[in-house]
C-alpha cells in the first residue's frame, strides 16, 4: 500500500544528510522502505530559537536533502513533476521538497523561482509568525490575511506548479487565499476544530472550502491537536478523518503526520514504523480497503497529479 504523508520535520533534526537512512527520531529511510512505496513531504523550517535569520536556517535543511539526493543516487528519489510522482506507484521512497514558512524567500519572488528551480514544490505559507507573505494563526496580524506581496506569490506558485499549504495560516488569510485561488489547495497536517478547539485547527467552514477547491486535509498526529487534553491515541486520529470524511467525503482526507515536528505523539505512534497499526485500525472499525488506501496515500497523490507540471 502507498503512503504519502504531507508533512514531517527531520531535515531538522538530523546534523548530516546520511542520518536520513537511519537516525533515532520519527522518521527515516529504512522505515519508509518496510511500506514498499512511500511519498513523504520533507519540511523546512526555523523554530523558536533560530529566528534572527530563518531563510538561512530553512535553507541549510534544504540542502541536506539536496546533498542525500547527490551523495546516494536512487535512495531517495526527489519528486519535481507529477510524471516523477507517478513512478511511486511503482515502489520506493520519494521525497517532495518544503517550506514551512514564506521567509525562506525573503520577499523576493525571484527567490521563490530560486527555489522551485532547485526543486521546492510545497509552501506552507507561514509557520507560527507572520512573514512577508501572510498573518500566522499565531502571529500579530500585521497584514489582515495576505500582503500584496503575499497575493504576488500565491499567483506565481499557481503558474509554476506548487501547492500551497495553508496549515498554521491566520483565519483572515486563509479567507484570502481562497478568494485568489484557481488550483486546489491543501493543509498538509491540520485537524478539526470542532473535536479540538485549538486555532492551529480547522473549522467545518474551512474543511468545506479546501474541499470545494479539490484538495485535502493531512490529519496532524500532535496530541495538542488531537485531543483536549493533549493526551491522544489512535482512535483519536480516526475521530478527526471521521468528522471530515463526514463533512466533505473520504477523498478530502489524509495524512500530514507532522513526525519529528509534534511531541506528544498519540499512544501507540512512535513514528513512521506505527503507521500500519493506524491503517489495521481503520480496518477494524470497517473502513474498506479502497477507502484505506486513500486515506493512506491515494488522496494526496492524485491533489500533487493534478497541481505538479
Amino acid at each position: 500500500m502507498l503512503i504519502f504523508d504531507a508533512h514531517c520535520d527531520t531535515l531538522s533534526k538530523i546534523r548530516n544528510p546520511g542520518e536520513l537512512i537511519r537516525n533515532s527520531f520519527h522518521w527515516d529511510l529504512e522505515r519508509a522502505e518496510r511500506y514498499g512505496a512511500y511519498v513523504q513531504v520533507l519540511a523546512s523550517f526555523a523554530d523558536d530559537g533560530f529566528r534572527a535569520d530563518p531563510a538561512a536556517v530553512m535553507a541549510a535543511h534544504l540542502e541536506k536533502a539536496l546533498a542525500f539526493e547527490r551523495a546516494y543516487p536512487g535512495r531517495l528519489r526527489l519528486v519535481r513533476t507529477a510524471s516523477e510522482l507517478k513512478a511511486a506507484e511503482g515502489g520506493g521512497v520519494f521525497g517532495i521538497l518544503g517550506a514551512e514558512g514564506a521567509e525562506l524567500f525573503r520577499g523576493s519572488l525571484h527567490e521563490l523561482e530560486r527555489w522551485f528551480q532547485k526543486g521546492l514544490r510545497v509552501i506552507t505559507l507561514c509557520w507560527n509568525y507572520d512573514n512577508e507573505v501572510c498573518d500566522s494563526i499565531a502571529g500579530r496580524r500585521t497584514h489582515h490575511g495576505l500582503s500584496a506581496f503575499g497575493r504576488k506569490v500565491v499567483n506565481r506558485m499557481q503558474e509554476l506548479g506548487m501547492v500551497i499549504d495553508l496549515s498554521h495560516a491566520s483565519d483572515e488569510t486563509f479567507d484570502d487565499v481562497l478568494s485568489c485561488v484557481q488550483l486546489p489547495v491543501t493543509a498538509t497536517h491540520s485537524n478539526c476544530r470542532a473535536l479540538c478547539n485549538h486555532p492551529r485547527n480547522l473549522t467545518d467552514v474551512q474543511i468545506r472550502e479546501i474541499a470545494r477547491t479539490g484538495g485535502v486535509i493531512g490529519i496532524n498526529f500532535y496530541g495538542h491537536f488531537l485531543s483536549v487534553s493533549g493526551k491522544a491515541t489512535i482512535k483519536d486520529i480516526i475521530n478527526h478523518i471521521e468528522h471530515i470524511a463526514g463533512l466533505v467525503g473520504i477523498k478530502h482526507v489524509g495524512l500530514g503526520c507532522d513526525f519529528d515536528g509534534a511531541n506528544p505523539m498519540p499512544e501507540g505512534i512512535r513514528g513512521a514504523e506505527s503507521l500500519h497499526a493506524l491503517l489495521e485500525a481503520l480496518a477494524r472499525v470497517n473502513y474498506t480497503d479502497q477507502d484505506i488506501r486513500m486515506i493512506a496515500g491515494a488522496n494526496f497523490m492524485r491533489l500533487f497529479s493534478q497541481i505538479l507540471k
